[in-house]
């Protein structure tokens, strides 16, 4: 097989992990808030899944880290499969938690899961995308994901409204084992990545960051303000049941839009990306208060439509602010890249998650606040866009 399709084929065997990932962990997010709320659980525990949230994204630095430090194909390939294999196995675990504690750590595992593989996995990607052009590579990757996201929740909404929530959870364990077998496949047929150097030494690695340019400073500053007021959906859905906008159902299947919504617009994102490179990201900050205000206002009717703004904001973070990193850092520096974004990134959404829980009652402030947070991240976005025209 040739080099150039083999690299295919490894792109589209990761594409597919993807895919049956997040028809797990999105069919379990979807309903996160609302299970909370079911089982009686105060607001703090979807705060509290933001947290993890947190935990998983700061977990990056930390695989990020030890794959800068060994430039290792196999530190990389093992790290994505034991990421894969705790997605696989907490959320279906779910069905078996006592308390709502449980339910909250098992939530953290499974990001705890994602954190460990994201830095490795988008190295892997990068490298294999290259035939394709990063951006375009990261919005079909997206859009497979997205795949998942959608038929994840749709599974767990009908499950859900014919057995209940044990069902719904424990069925997700055949579509997470089936990535862990494909990441297996993924790592026997590509099991060495030519990006990599051989050796590099710690006392090395601890100066990476210095050498990292003030572009990567300013998207970084730039993508946290965002994170900031991106509500987290857990308590988007807990603030629409408790405000009785939407059922548990619909919640599920509003979410399911919004993955929906992510899929289709992520290729799209991806060839804009590739055009405009970093004049795209200042346009996409301004969705943040519309989906707070969508949030606190919409009404019954209107509960699938704030899944559009929602949608379209996860795909840019999980399809153009990754490639961005790949344009923005060289190669040997971007495991530690992703980690450190994946850091600042993390506790600026898991910061914002606590402010919207105190802002539940008011909910004209919440939209101030995403507002505020929106034009922040829309200044240092043009800051960045105008720095790279330089």
């Amino acid at each position: 097989m040739s080099p150039r399709r083999r690299s295919m084929l490894i792109f589209l065997l990761l594409g597919l992990v993807s895919l049956l990932a997040d028809a797990v962990y999105e069919g379990g997010r979807s309903i996160s808030g609302a299970y909370l709320a079911e089982i009686k659980a105060p607001a703090v525990g979807a705060a509290l899944i933001g947290v993890g949230e947190f935990l998983g994204l700061a977990f990056r630095l930390f695989s990020g880290y030890l794959a800068t430090i060994y430039q290792s194909s196999a530190v990389l390939w093992a790290s994505t499969m034991l990421g894969y294999a705790a997605t696989a196995l907490s959320i279906p675990l779910i069905a078996f938690a006592p308390t709502w504690h449980g339910v909250v750590a098992l939530y953290m595992a499974e990001r705890l899961g994602k954190g460990l593989r994201t830095p490795t996995r988008d190295v892997i990607l990068a490298e294999v995308a290259e035939e394709l052009g990063v951006g375009k590579g990261f919005g079909i990757h997206e859009l497979l994901d997205q795949l998942g996201a959608f038929a994840g929740p749709v599974l767990v909404s009908v499950l859900l409204a014919l057995f209940g929530y044990k069902v719904a959870y424990l069925a997700l364990i055949a579509p997470g084992m089936a990535s862990v077998l494909l990441v297996a496949l993924a790592w026997r047929l590509h099991p060495t990545l030519r990006s990599l150097r051989s050796v590099v030494s710690a006392e090395k690695t601890k100066l990476e960051l210095r050498g990292y340019s003030r572009q990567f400073w300013i998207y970084t500053a730039a993508s946290s303000a965002l994170a900031l007021g991106l509500m987290h959906w857990s308590i988007a859905s807990y603030y629409l049941k408790v405000r009785g906008a939407a059922s548990d159902v619909e919640i599920g299947l509003a979410y399911a839009v919004a993955m929906l919504v992510d899929a289709l617009v992520a290729v799209p994102l991806g060839v804009l990306f590739d055009k405009v490179r970093l004049k795209l990201m200042p346009a996409i900050p301004a969705l943040l208060p519309v989906f707070a205000a969508m949030v606190a206002y919409a009404p019954r009717w209107a509960v699938y439509l704030l899944a559009i703004p929602w949608g379209i904001v996860m795909c840019s973070e999980e399809s153009v602010m990754r490639a961005s990193i790949a344009v923005l850092v060289e190669p040997s520096k971007r495991p530690l890249a992703y980690g450190v974004f994946g850091l600042v990134f993390g506790l600026a959404w898991a910061l914002g998650g606590y402010v919207y829980t105190a802002l539940l009652g008011e909910p004209l402030h919440m939209v101030l606040y995403a507002a505020a947070m929106s034009a922040a991240a829309t200044y240092l976005y043009s800051a960045l866009a105008r720095l790279a025209r330089a």
